[in-house]
């Protein structure tokens, strides 16, 4: 009967996908339930069948967070001086006129590394928040094991948090189900929200995407609001798909998005290349390319971070070797300012002034200055992410004292190397992603490895039971250091991570985390052999499904071949409850 089953799968997945395009993999699933259903009455339902196909029974939510992460980032960072960009500041400021007005817009910064693109943002957030209207900020990462959605989750959940459950429901209307399946604590202020009803793949993707520009819309009639989006460069595919539906609906909206990225890490085929031309045709975008600072823009700069008027062979030295980029010309600054060579005493003394050649040699000398136990914990915290938890370097570092990881850190700010978050006390940033960048290159592979393997053991006993809700950052830190640990447990997260992205219709990233197990697992994403194991199996089949979902309609038969061999392995072990 499995034998027959199996025949049947077979043939219903390929007439389904052929005829109907990329319908779910579910959808087939569920077919062939109801044939087998009706030879063997079986007694389960359909749903329960495809649940224990993919394995485990309960799919975590990736979405909540370790408190180091359920954070909002600063709108302003204390202290920083701003110099130039007079030209860009006024274009950002008439972009918001247009958005209070009810004319949304989408504005996009581009610009090399330490160029200023976070800067700038900042000094709009002051304008903004002076004038009336709302800043949000929403931030990617690189390889931080964050969830698919991020920087519209921070946005979302700092919106929510300004109305009851009363005002919430009223905002967000019937699409508050969809918003609450990416971000939790929707349903912790509307507990009786009902579960959205199941859909198509790409049918549940665009209810989710609608329900959130409708409650950011409507909301911002309430308050203009200002959606600030740093690194879109490493932005995951399902949130650049989310801007690119909103930019195309922020028309007649009082919203304004505002986004940066690195232009030097762009190519044609990069995902972000591909919204941005989808963007280019709306008349409400405009895209601001950020220049380095000329020798007059550098000089002004070097004064106000240093507080002296620099020698003209000072201004001519740093610019030759910064070439104007603004991050490079204040590290240099604070370096030579750490060193005496700015006093205005010394400063004739040009000719005698060391100045680096990079970000990351400004970086190893300015850490030459720092203690061994600043050294060690600020290595340890570039591996984490550009933020980090106090608490987390304390289970880092178990044989020190609170007081000396606390003197760690403080010695860190002081230089300014690292700065702590205003009102979120313990939580830590590096001043600039370069910087931890830098730090992060500079460990050897296998003391990367290392320091990987500490930090998820480190979450994993910090987590307890609760662990494969943070599947996704588990993933990260357990795939990263499988040279150490092994792939044991890295492959179960992504499994985890995976299923996760999948039900919040990140099929993009969800496929990712399939694929990252197999790979793990050292199994072929492609090929006739079944699966090796029952984990293998529910890869398999989380990459079928997921491959179903984003596929076009001619590669399907990759996504029939991969189902095909989970259920050739249940076929296998007589695991006919799975086999459907």
């Amino acid at each position: 009967m499995l034998e027959i089953v199996g025949i049947i799968a077979g043939i219903v997945a390929a007439t389904s996908i052929l005829l109907f395009g990329s319908r779910g993999l579910v959808d087939l699933v569920r077919g062939i339930a109801d044939r087998k259903k009706r030879v063997n009455d079986h007694s389960s339902t359909v749903q329960e069948s495809v649940e224990a196909v993919t394995s485990p029974p309960t799919i975590p939510d990736a979405t909540e967070r370790p408190p180091s992460l359920l954070t909002e980032i600063p709108a302003v960072s204390t202290g920083a001086v701003f110099v130039g960009r007079k030209r860009e500041l006024a274009t950002l400021k008439s972009a918001l006129e247009d958005a209070v007005a009810g004319r949304g817009r989408v504005v996009m910064l581009a610009g090399e590394p330490g160029i200023g693109k976070t800067r700038i943002v900042e000094e709009l957030a002051s304008y903004a928040t002076a004038t009336g209207s709302q800043v949000l900020w929403g931030r990617c990462y690189e390889d931080s094991g964050v969830p698919p959605y991020w920087p519209w989750i921070e946005v979302t959940r700092a919106r929510v948090r300004d109305f009851d459950a009363s005002q919430l429901l009223e905002q967000m209307g019937p699409g508050a189900a969809h918003i609450a399946e990416i971000v939790p604590e929707v349903r912790v202020k509307l507990p009786g929200l009902a579960a959205p009803p199941e859909l198509e793949p790409e049918q549940a993707r665009f209810q989710l995407f609608d329900s959130m520009t409708t409650f950011l819309a409507n909301t911002s009639r309430l308050q203009p609001l200002v959606l600030a989006l740093e690194d879109l460069h490493w932005a995951d595919t399902s949130s650049l798909r989310m801007l690119d539906f909103l930019g195309s609906r922020i028309a007649n909206t009082h919203l304004m998005v505002v986004g940066a990225y690195r232009d030097e890490e762009m190519s044609p085929e990069h995902p972000l290349s591909q919204t941005l031309g989808s963007l280019s045709a709306e008349p409400s975008f405009r895209l601001e390319t950020l220049r380095r600072f000329s020798a007059e823009e550098t000089a002004s700069l070097i004064e106000a971070t240093g507080g002296l008027p620099p020698t003209e062979d000072l201004v001519q030295r740093i610019q030759g070797h910064t070439e104007g980029n603004p991050m490079f010309v204040g590290e240099v600054v604070r370096l030579l300012e750490e060193q005496g060579g700015l006093d205005s005493s010394e400063a004739d003394q040009g000719a005698a002034l060391e100045v680096p050649e990079s970000v990351r040699a400004v970086t190893r000398q300015r850490l030459r200055g720092l203690s061994a136990e600043c050294n060690q914990t600020l290595l340890s915290a570039a591996v984490v992410g550009r933020e980090f938890d106090f608490g987390l370097l304390r289970r880092l570092f178990p044989d020190a004292t609170e007081a000396e990881v606390t003197d760690a850190l403080g010695e860190a700010t002081r230089v300014r190397l690292v700065e702590e978050l205003p009102r979120q006390p313990g939580r830590y940033q590096f001043s600039h992603s370069l910087i931890q960048q830098a730090l992060a290159e500079s460990l050897s592979t296998t003391a990367r490895a290392q320091t990987h393997a500490d930090i998820a053991l480190a979450l994993e006993a910090h987590y307890g039971d609760g662990v494969d809700t943070h599947a996704v950052e588990m993933a990260y830190h357990f795939t990263e250091s499988q040279a150490i640990l092994g792939p044991g447990r890295a492959a179960h997260y992504e499994l985890l991570a995976g299923e996760s992205a999948y039900s919040g219709h990140a099929y993009e990233d969800a496929l990712a985390h399939f694929q990252s197990g197999l790979t793990v697992k050292g199994v072929p994403f492609t090929g006739n052999e079944p699966a090796p194991d029952a984990e293998a199996a529910a890869l398999l089949f989380g990459q079928g499904r997921a491959q179903s979902a984003t596929l076009e309609t001619y590669e399907q038969p990759l996504a029939i071949a991969s189902s095909r061999r989970a259920f050739d392995y249940y076929d296998a072990v007589g695991d006919s409850e799975r086999m459907v």
